[in-house]
């Protein structure tokens, strides 16, 4: 299987501990097409159907009208994670617009410290 940037895909997140997302459910691939093409491994950020009305910097909505989810979802791009594409990764629905990767991208920016809050 191959995976690209912008790929919404539904991945094995278990097993987990704490807090960090568990189950099988769709995610978002991060990581750039080079490292996708060539490791055994991609960077993801998971999607929640669980959120309100107010959402941190690090976090995007992305409604189901625009890709291939099922319901209006929240990028959690303070939960990164690197899986396995062969072990984890078990379908691709489709992508997310270029518009909404631009909202992660500065979503991840915060997420990191890359930019100031």
């Amino acid at each position: 299987m191959s995976v690209r940037r912008g790929d919404i895909c539904i991945v094995e997140l278990d097993p987990t501990q704490g807090s960090e997302q568990r189950g099988t459910r769709p995610c978002l691939v991060v990581q750039n097409d080079i490292g996708n093409a060539n490791a055994p491994t991609t960077v993801v950020v998971p999607f929640t159907t669980s959120f309100g009305e107010q959402r941190y910097p690090f976090e995007v909505l992305v409604p189901a009208d625009e890709c291939a989810l099922r319901d209006d979802s929240v990028a959690l791009c303070s939960q990164i994670r690197t899986v396995s594409i062969e072990h984890r990764i078990t379908e691709t629905l489709g992508s997310v617009p270029q518009e909404r990767m631009d909202e992660v991208d500065t979503a991840l920016e915060y997420s990191l410290g890359l930019t100031a809050l």
